[in-house]
């Protein structure tokens, strides 16, 4: 599925183009291989840091339903010490609360997948798609490029 298109605003690949930004000029000369495998190393970059973010949000769901089930131990053991008082505070406080207001941790994350992850999985798809094939020595090159000053490759 191609990601140009003709027309600004034009949305392709599931992807909706911005019809203000302006597109910078690729200079003359410029490697578009070693640009391509740049780009490559830079989105699987980007997505493993937002891969990593979802299971943050899946962490802490876990993290809040553990507390939420031993909240629940602590009403019934509060209870049964014959402090319904307090039972009933701990109820009302926190276990009828979400911990983000009027929103399920489950709705949270919901909603990233559906709006921010969605994104990210359909440039995924559609960039190496409408850059065309990157080699692993291109990508290899890209890191070595990164990470090691440019003149002790090309002197």
């Amino acid at each position: 599925m191609p990601l140009l298109g003709n027309r600004p605003g034009e949305v392709l690949g599931g992807m909706a183009c911005d019809p203000a930004y302006e597109v910078p000029i690729c200079p003359e000369g410029t490697d578009h291989a070693a640009l391509r495998a740049e780009i490559a190393l830079k989105l699987a970059e980007i997505l493993q840091t937002v891969r990593e973010a979802r299971a943050y949000l899946l962490a802490v769901r876990r993290l809040i339903e553990h507390a939420d089930d031993a909240l629940e131990d602590l009403v019934s053991l509060l209870a049964a010490d014959g402090r319904r008082d307090l039972a009933a505070c701990v109820q009302l406080e926190v276990i009828e609360e979400n911990f983000v207001a009027e929103r399920w941790v489950t709705r949270l994350i919901e909603e990233f997948d559906r709006n921010y992850y969605a994104a990210f999985r359909r440039m995924e798809e559609n960039i190496p798609a409408e850059i065309g094939h990157v080699s692993g020595a291109e990508v290899l090159d890209a890191v070595l490029r990164s990470v090691i000053d440019p003149r002790v490759i090309d002197p």
